[in-house]
C-alpha cells in the first residue's frame, strides 16, 4: 500500500484524478458494513455523521455566490441533494441549516469559517474517542499526555477541545497548554496540506455525488471555478474540488458515493491521528492500541487505517 504521503505527493504532480485512482477505495465488505450503519446507526456514527452534515452545509453556505443560491438550498435541500446524501448517512437536515442560517445575509465565508473549523474538530473528536476499544482507559490516558497543541493547531482543530475529550475520556485532568512547544514539536506541513488536499477531495465527491446524470455534473463542472475563492477562504484547496468534481464524467451510484465517504474519510482521520505527537514510537504505539471494530462502528474504515499506520510505523522504524 502507498504512504498517504506518496499518494498526495502523486497528486500534487498529475491531479486529483491520481489521486482517486491511487487510494484505495474500501472494498464490497466496507460498504455493506456502512450500509448496515446507515440502517441502524450505531450512536457514534450517528454523531459523526451529524457533524460530517453540519460542516458540509456550513461549506456549501460559505462558499456560494448569492443571495439566491442560499434560498435555493434551504427551502429544498433534500431536491438539491436528490435523496443521495441521505442514502450515504449524511443528515439533509444539518447540512440545511446553515444553509439556512446564511440565506439571511450575503454569503459569507469569514462568517462560516469559524464553524466550518468547529465541526472539522467534533468530527475527528467523534472519531478518536471511539478509534480505541472503550474499555482501553490506559490509551486515552496516552492520548492525554502525549497529543501536542501545536500540531493539532496545523491541522486547524481546536486543541484544547482534543487534548480535553482525550482526558475527559480517561478520567484525568487535561494538561495546561504550554507557554512553548513541548521539545522537538514542529509542524508537518507535508501532513497539513495532505490533509487539505483529503478534505478537498472529499468535499468534491460530496459534492458530486448529488448528480442524477451528466448533465448535472458538467453544469457543477462548468460553474465550479466560480467557487475556488470562497472555497480557498474555508481553508480548502479551491482548485482541487474543482478537479475532483470535473473528473466525476458519470453519476455516482450509492455504492460509489459510500465507498469514497468511507475512504476519504478515513484517509483524513489517519493523516492527523499520525501527526499529533512526537513522542517516541507514536506510530508503533497506535498500531497496537487502534481497535478495528471500533473504527468500524464509527464509520471509519478500520482495517484501512489499521493497515497504513502498521505500515507506516514499521517505515518510520527501518
Amino acid at each position: 500500500m502507498r504512504s498517504i504521503m506518496a499518494t498526495i505527493a502523486l497528486a500534487a504532480i498529475i491531479g486529483a484524478l491520481a489521486l482517486a485512482t491511487a487510494t484505495p477505495t474500501c472494498d464490497e465488505a466496507g460498504v455493506a458494513q456502512s450500509k448496515i450503519l446507515i440502517e441502524t446507526p450505531t450512536i457514534q456514527f450517528e454523531e459523526a455523521m451529524g457533524n460530517l452534515s453540519y460542516l458540509f452545509g456550513w461549506t456549501l453556505a460559505g462558499s456560494a455566490l448569492s443571495n439566491d443560491e442560499l434560498d435555493l438550498g434551504c427551502s429544498a435541500i433534500s431536491n438539491l441533494g436528490h435523496g443521495k446524501w441521505a442514502a450515504q448517512g449524511l443528515i439533509p437536515a444539518y447540512i440545511q441549516e446553515p444553509v439556512c442560517n446564511q440565506s439571511h445575509s450575503s454569503p459569507n465565508a469569514t462568517l462560516a469559517l469559524p464553524w466550518e473549523l468547529y465541526y472539522s474538530t467534533e468530527v475527528f473528536v467523534t472519531q478518536m474517542l471511539n478509534a480505541f476499544a472503550p474499555n482501553n482507559t490506559a490509551a486515552f490516558t496516552y492520548l492525554c499526555n502525549n497529543l501536542r497543541f501545536l500540531s493539532l493547531d496545523g491541522f486547524h482543530l481546536s486543541d484544547a477541545r482534543v487534548v480535553n475529550a482525550s482526558c475527559t475520556k480517561a478520567g484525568t485532568l487535561q494538561p495546561p497548554r504550554p507557554f512553548t512547544a513541548a521539545p522537538g514539536v514542529e509542524l508537518n506541513t507535508n501532513a497539513t496540506v495532505a490533509y487539505r488536499n483529503i478534505i478537498s477531495t472529499l468535499y468534491g465527491l460530496l459534492y458530486a455525488s448529488s448528480a442524477l446524470d451528466e448533465t448535472a455534473l458538467n453544469i457543477y463542472c462548468a460553474h465550479e471555478p466560480e467557487y475556488i475563492d470562497g472555497l480557498n477562504a474555508l481553508l480548502l484547496n479551491g482548485t482541487l474540488v474543482e478537479e475532483t468534481i470535473c473528473n466525476v464524467k458519470l453519476p455516482l451510484t450509492v455504492d460509489q458515493s459510500i465507498a469514497a465517504l468511507k475512504t476519504w474519510s478515513s484517509l483524513a482521520f489517519t493523516t492527523v491521528i499520525e501527526n499529533v505527537s512526537n513522542v517516541s514510537g507514536w506510530l508503533q504505539w497506535l498500531a497496537n492500541n487502534l481497535d478495528v471494530d471500533a473504527m468500524n462502528a464509527v464509520g471509519l474504515d478500520g482495517p484501512a487505517v489499521l493497515s497504513q499506520v502498521s505500515q507506516d510505523a514499521m517505515s518510520a522504524s527501518s
